[in-house]
Parts: C-alpha cells; structure tokens; sequence
C-alpha cells in the first residue's frame, strides 16, 4: 500500500517550502541589520543624548569614547519641588559604541543595573534623579523634557 502525492499536495508543499526559504532570508536580513532593521552597534551617526528635568544637556556621538558625571543637585523653583527628583550624581560611560551609567548614588540602582545601551531608541532612565540618556540616529530626535 504505497502512498504517492497527489498534485495539490505537492503545489502545496511547494508554497510551504519557497515561504520558509523567504521568512529565512528576511530574518537573515534583519539579524545582520540590527534589531528592527537600525544600523549595527557603533553606528557612526547615532548621538548619545543625556539630559536631566533640571536642565542639563550634553550630546556626544556614539563612537566617542566618554565619561562625565551628571550632577542633579536640587532645584528649588516649584516645577522642580513638583517633580519630586532627588539630589545626586550620575556617572555616565560612553565605550566601544556602549552607553552605561556606572555609579549613581540614587535609592533603587535601577540605572546602574540596567544592561549597557548600544542601538538607537534605547534608553536607560534614572527616576530618583531626573535622568534620561538615550540613543538616537538624530540629535533632533531626542526626547523633549519638560
């Protein structure tokens, strides 16, 4: 009792087939791309953005190699009383096309835990503090604190 295919199965097979050989090459396609198709780590033209509700501001390009620390110190006009942002200090690290925050003296070492940032639409924020650094492909398109 032999069974052989019959011509719908192996159009079907056949469609089966060329539509993994596809998803395969776009996934492929992609991985080398970077996640959601952005440039790969260390694009030359992502900006690293950090900036804080007091007011701070510094960009620096992805590539750069950095460290600067970020000091929050309390704002005593009543936006700033309103926020609810702690005094502080934040040790920012930009190397090797990676942004971390190495040492921050907040109360939950949520930003100082959080694994080092490399592709643009990244972020690691420090709540206690104020603090926003992330990675964009265009300076303009930074978040806007208010």
């Amino acid at each position: 009792m032999g069974k052989t295919l019959k011509t719908g199965d192996r159009i079907l097979l056949a469609i089966l087939a060329a539509t993994v050989i596809i998803c395969a090459l776009a996934f492929g396609a992609r991985s080398l791309g970077g996640q959601d198709g952005q440039q790969p780590q260390g694009d030359s033209g992502a900006m690293v953005v950090c900036q804080t509700k007091s007011g701070f501001y510094r960009a620096d390009p992805l590539s750069s190699n950095a460290e600067y620390t970020v000091d929050t110190t309390a704002d005593t006009t009543a936006d700033a009383i309103k926020s609810g942002a702690e005094d502080g200090k934040n040790t920012i690290r930009i190397k090797n096309g990676e942004v971390a925050v190495i040492s921050s003296n907040c109360s939950n070492q949520v930003c100082v835990n959080h694994d080092p940032i490399s592709q643009a639409g990244e972020q690691i924020v420090c709540l206690p503090h104020g603090l926003v650094v992330e990675i964009v492909q265009d300076e303009d398109m930074a978040s806007k604190l208010v």
